[in-house]
């Protein structure tokens, strides 16, 4: 490692050295344990929106927004590990991802340091705590973000089933159907969204959300089923389709006056149905494990754990627990 990085390291910690990315050098560095730590395990280890920010760094002029910092972790003159954390202005809180790749020798010490800078961000900025992600977490990991000082927060368990998975068989109640979503049912979308997810983790759906998603290069109104009455809407079967082969429930969600009918089962298997029709072969999702019923509906449809998504939380000294916003995308559970 050169001298001078650790005269910029906002930590060191075991030889490991965490500081700011500082020029182009570093936002290219930070890409590359990025791909690498995804590489070895073959799951996203940030959040889309963290990786788009540093792929718009990169292309743009080198340099992040005012609100996201990025952190890289050096040993021995090696990149080994890369924290994002945003700290939008007037917030009591940062929202950020961990990533470093698990082979790594003493990868417990890389994970310290990094959690240890972002503190030192947080706190700079006048924050009273942070909300850090650990994609792909292992037990090791959870024990090293406990150490530093955090505690567990939420745990999404990433489940997988191959196509074609089962189906519940089930006629539709009378009167309901379930077609493709069209722009014109983008209000009454955010309305079942907003309604099934008021109260959660993952609420404060409004207009601007729906948008920004919709915007995204991998969506289309097809692959958003809704489930609908002559009174309206009544529940959504938001699929994603990751690459050629595997797609993903990224929303489903029932209106509160049709819960307790079977809807996010018959919706579940549409969107299942239409997935495999458009060429993929394995289905991804993610769910709250407090979330006991979604994650009954699941595991009847035939899905199975791959990994855990956790989020850790800590507060600064002397301050108390308060909300934290949604993260990324949307929780893929039913309310």
């Amino acid at each position: 490692m050169q001298a001078d990085e650790h005269d910029r390291a906002l930590v060191s910690f075991a030889g490991v050295s965490a500081r700011l990315l500082a020029d182009r050098t570093d936002l290219a560095d930070a890409l590359s344990v990025l791909d690498e730590a995804e590489a070895a395990v073959g799951v996203p280890l940030v959040d889309e929106s963290e990786r788009h920010r540093l792929e718009a760094a990169v292309a743009g002029d080198g340099s992040l927004t005012e609100h996201h910092h990025a952190i890289l972790a050096h040993r021995d003159g090696a990149c080994v590990g890369y924290a994002g954390v945003v700290i939008p202005d007037g917030e009591l809180h940062g929202v950020g991802d961990v990533a470093f790749q698990h082979a790594l020798d003493r990868c417990a010490d890389v994970l310290r340091a990094l959690l240890e800078a972002v503190d030192a961000v947080v706190l700079d900025h006048g924050a009273h705590g942070t909300q850090m992600w650990i994609r792909h977490a292992t037990a090791e990991d959870v024990v090293t973000a406990v150490a530093a000082g955090y505690a567990v927060e939420r745990r999404l368990a990433v489940l997988g089933c191959q196509l074609p998975a089962p189906t519940g068989n089930q006629e539709l109640p009378d009167g309901v159907h379930i077609r493709a979503a069209t722009p014109d049912d983008a209000e009454a979308v955010v309305a079942v969204l907003d309604a099934a997810y008021r109260g959660s983790p993952d609420g404060r759906w409004d207009r601007d959300r729906f948008a920004q998603h919709t915007a995204a290069d991998w969506f289309r109104f097809e692959d958003l089923l809704v489930a609908e009455d002559a009174d309206g809407l009544l529940g959504l079967h938001w699929t994603k389709r990751r690459d050629d082969t595997t797609g993903e429930v990224f929303n489903l969600a029932v209106a509160p006056r049709a819960q307790g009918r079977g809807l996010g089962r018959h919706l579940l298997d549409a969107g299942m149905t239409h997935l495999g029709d458009v060429g993929c072969d394995e289905v991804l999702l993610w769910v709250d494990l407090a979330n006991e019923a979604a994650v009954r509906l699941y595991t009847r449809a035939g899905f199975t754990t791959r990994w855990e998504d956790v989020a850790f939380v800590r507060h600064a000294r002397g301050v108390g627990r308060h909300d934290h916003p949604p993260h990324g995308q949307s929780l893929r559970t039913e309310h």
